[in-house]
């Protein structure tokens, strides 16, 4: 499958059913999911308050969201990129994926981003369709984060998602953050511009995007600060 490049944007994602008691989603679980393979780029700076849609279906939007991977140099076929050539990894953030490239020291390969959607539907296809099989794969120091709230382990083949319930749509819509610092730049924002005692922190909760996929009538918006 052909990953493209995406113009610059922001990015929001309704899924799963509202959350009427934050600490039901305690944890990171998982999920898999095949949703839309369009490839679209939108504005996805974190932004408070954004009216969403009235309803939402799991990842409905999750076309909207960036991740990155390595693939030929024309972008048209994922590499498999670990010492047996049978695994690929969906990068949440470009630099690691960069990352990852430089560390191959090869001419004839690029960074390309495509949806998260279209990565779900890859991943959820049969390794023995594809050659081998493809992971997701969360910064280091955003599961580091998510390990530390959760006070469990983050998998290592998910993407962790912070949240405050708190931070919400005025329709409801509860927003989760691929990164932790987007939370808190959101809730700064939310409070007047200074966090302190009187204007109270956040109350951080993780969940991940393999658990929310397999939830229902509860909307999220999906954030991600990363460009496509």
């Amino acid at each position: 499958a052909a990953a493209t490049r995406h113009v610059d944007g922001a990015t929001r994602v309704d899924t799963a059913e509202r959350l009427d008691a934050a600490a039901r989603l305690d944890t990171a679980a998982r999920l898999d999911t095949a949703a839309s393979a369009r490839r679209r780029g939108v504005l996805a700076t974190p932004l408070l308050l954004l009216a969403a849609p009235a309803t939402a279906k799991p990842l409905a939007t999750a076309d909207r969201v960036p991740v990155f991977v390595i693939t030929t140099a024309d972008g048209s076929t994922p590499l498999f990129t670990d010492a047996g050539a049978t695994r690929a990894a969906f990068f949440a953030e470009r630099r690691d994926a960069e990352q990852r490239l430089k560390s191959l020291k090869v001419d004839d390969a690029a960074v390309m981003s495509l949806p998260l959607s279209e990565a779900l539907e890859l991943k959820g296809k049969p390794e023995s369709d594809l050659g081998g099989a493809f992971t997701l794969s969360a910064h280091k120091s955003q599961s580091d984060d998510a390990s530390a709230i959760a006070g469990t382990a983050a998998d290592p083949d998910d993407l962790p998602l912070f949240f405050d319930p708190r931070l919400a749509a005025p329709s409801g819509e509860i927003y989760v953050f691929l990164k932790k610092q987007d939370l808190d730049k959101s809730w700064t924002k939310a409070v007047g511009g200074k966090v302190s005692a009187a204007t109270g922190f956040p109350n951080y909760r993780v969940t991940s995007v393999r658990a929310l996929a397999d939830k229902s009538n509860t909307p999220f918006v999906i954030v991600s600060s990363e460009k496509f």
